[in-house]
């Protein structure tokens, strides 16, 4: 029972390790393609799949060979269980395939046969060509053929330019979906369609292709006002490569301060806020920062003639717009939906902080640095003011990054003030973040008496004081009740004598 109590283990598994025996091999993998994939439950036909890739190593010639003709034909059947397990499976398959032929460096026993190979590279067209995103289970089919071409690419099946071309359209249909998933799915299938295929000369991506991938999400970001497909395209322009993001100081530029437009407090789609692509916009920042990344002049790295690096002008512009979205307090009929943005800025400020101190120590002169005390308090002042918060999720993720910043060693944060003070108020002080039991920032009782150690830091107590007094007018009665109890404490030990 215990073995296979836990469903996922029984797939993943358990039943890789019967199949290695001979005679279970092809009686699993029959049971698998032609019971399991066309399973009610999804999640089922979700494993069936990831079995699948995982038993493609023990009879890459009997699954290509036999198992993927008879899925292929399945991926057009009447009935959605039946084609959403099949597409599922014909990706899996075709991306172990593509790993085996990767790690082997032959085609020897793992190449497909031609007729196999073309019938996958047109499958999404003759998907398209049924209608069977229509109906119920549309979001499903979706998601599905998404991930389909996603496993394509990282197999880089061979496409002809059309096809490609084709594969993008679909992905773009998918980006302006209403469904979070479907979008999730397609930026993660963009990201490594255009890696995969979409080759760049010497000079750069040719006209066309800017002008198809990325000057239209840009101005689909800038102008529209359709939340669905401004959602859809600020997560894309995150998930691009490098080739495309920075073959230019002027195309960086733009997309950088297009999504730190879209990312303002402010901003509109249409005639009203919308806070997931005000999220999406801080992670594609994020996402393009650490796509592109910072070359200085000390590394000895040959730059492509057709890339450029990051300047400091957009790390200030990326630090600045993940900074004004800490502020983020929009409400609507969900709650505190600015917290999503809060949460993405402070996940998204540990990283460029860390990016931006790893190429300091490469630099020698102050100028030219992209981090300095001033901006290492704001960013330590403002993850001490979430945690100083009301909402459990927002304290949770403001005391887990501050704990990466102070800890990581490798580079060390420079400029914190009073550190040992801090470090010993957060109760961090001479640990590893590995070595770290972790506290239970999402307790107010725990953390709301550790943050107020740290309020004696002159230039960190305005932040702290800001975010507890949130805390303090909270609704919750647990939080209220620590926030009062935290700070009239701090009161009374804080005074002078008589």
């Amino acid at each position: 029972y215990f073995s296979l109590g836990n469903r996922t283990d029984a797939y993943t598994t358990v039943a890789i390790h019967i199949a290695s025996f001979d005679e279970y091999r092809r009686p699993i993998i029959r049971h698998l393609s032609e019971a399991k994939l066309g399973h009610w439950d999804g999640d089922v036909r979700i494993l069936a799949s990831k079995s699948l890739h995982n038993l493609v190593e023990l009879d890459p010639t009997y699954i290509a060979d036999v198992v993927m003709p008879r899925l292929l034909k399945k991926c057009t059947d009447d009935n959605l269980a039946v084609r959403h397990g099949a597409i599922l499976g014909c990706a899996e398959i075709v991306l172990a395939i593509g790993k085996m032929r990767d790690e082997t460096d032959s085609t020897g026993d793992i190449s497909m046969k031609d007729e196999t190979a073309n019938a996958l590279a047109d499958l999404v067209s003759e998907i398209e060509k049924a209608r069977l995103y229509r109906g119920r289970g549309g979001e499903m089919m979706r998601s599905a053929v998404c991930r389909f071409i996603e496993c394509l690419s990282l197999a880089r099946l061979p496409l002809t330019v059309k096809q490609q071309v084709k594969l993008l359209d679909s992905l773009d249909v998918c980006l302006k979906h209403p469904n979070e998933e479907v979008q999730e799915a397609a930026a993660a299938a963009l990201s490594s369609l255009t890696r995969s295929y979409f080759p760049v000369g010497p000079n750069g991506p040719s006209d066309r292709l800017q002008k198809r991938v990325v000057d239209k999400y840009v101005d689909i970001v800038r102008t529209e006002d359709n939340p669905a497909a401004a959602r859809g395209y600020a997560l894309a322009l995150g998930r691009l490569p490098k080739k495309l993001l920075a073959p230019s100081a002027h195309v960086l530029d733009r997309i950088l301060r297009t999504l730190a437009d879209a990312a303002k407090i402010n901003s509109k789609v249409g005639d009203e806020g919308d806070a997931e692509t005000r999220r999406n916009a801080i992670l594609s920042i994020v996402g393009v920062c650490e796509e592109v990344g910072i070359t200085t002049a000390s590394d000895n790295v040959e730059m492509s003639s057709n890339v450029v690096s990051l300047r400091k002008i957009n790390m200030t512009t990326a630090f600045d717009a993940l900074l004004a979205s800490m502020e983020d307090y929009n409400t609507d009929r969900r709650g505190d939906v600015g917290s999503w943005c809060r949460i993405a800025a402070m996940n998204g400020l540990v990283s460029l902080t860390l990016m931006a101190v790893a190429a300091d120590d490469q630099v020698d002169d102050d100028v030219s640095r992209y981090f300095d005390q001033r901006l290492c308090v704001m960013v330590i002042g403002a993850l001490l003011k979430q945690l100083s918060e009301k909402l459990d999720n927002v304290r949770l993720c403001a005391g887990s990054c501050l704990e990466k910043l102070l800890l990581n060693k490798a580079p060390s944060l420079p400029f914190v003030p009073r550190r040992a003070v801090l470090e010993e108020a957060l109760g961090v002080a001479s640990i590893s973040y590995t070595e770290r039991n972790h506290v239970n920032w999402a307790n107010p009782a725990v953390t709301f008496p550790m943050v107020m150690k740290a309020a004696c830091i002159d230039e960190l107590f305005e932040y702290i004081i800001s975010g507890l007094v949130i805390s303090v007018g909270g609704l919750t009665e647990s939080v209220t009740k620590a926030a009062t109890s935290a700070m009239l404490d701090w009161t009374r030990g804080s005074k002078g004598p008589g």
